[in-house]
């Protein structure tokens, strides 16, 4: 049975989360509350093009 846990940090100006399967780092996102972006946002939008040799998707998400 594959062990996962998730280590959150909010202390301060940036927010950290990190993912540990099995021991192993295996995903870390980070936040500053100065530069907040769309990242870990739900939003609707249309997939215009997928590219996947590179693992990437070009997605419309419209005006508001």
């Amino acid at each position: 049975m594959a062990e996962s846990v998730i280590v959150v940090n909010a202390d301060g100006p940036e927010s950290r989360v990190a993912v540990i399967e099995q021991g192993i780092l295996s995903e870390v996102w980070m936040e500053r509350s100065r530069a907040r972006g769309c990242v870990g946002n739900v939003y609707k939008g249309r997939v215009l093009r997928v590219l996947p040799g590179m693992q990437a998707a070009f997605v419309d998400i419209g005006e508001e």
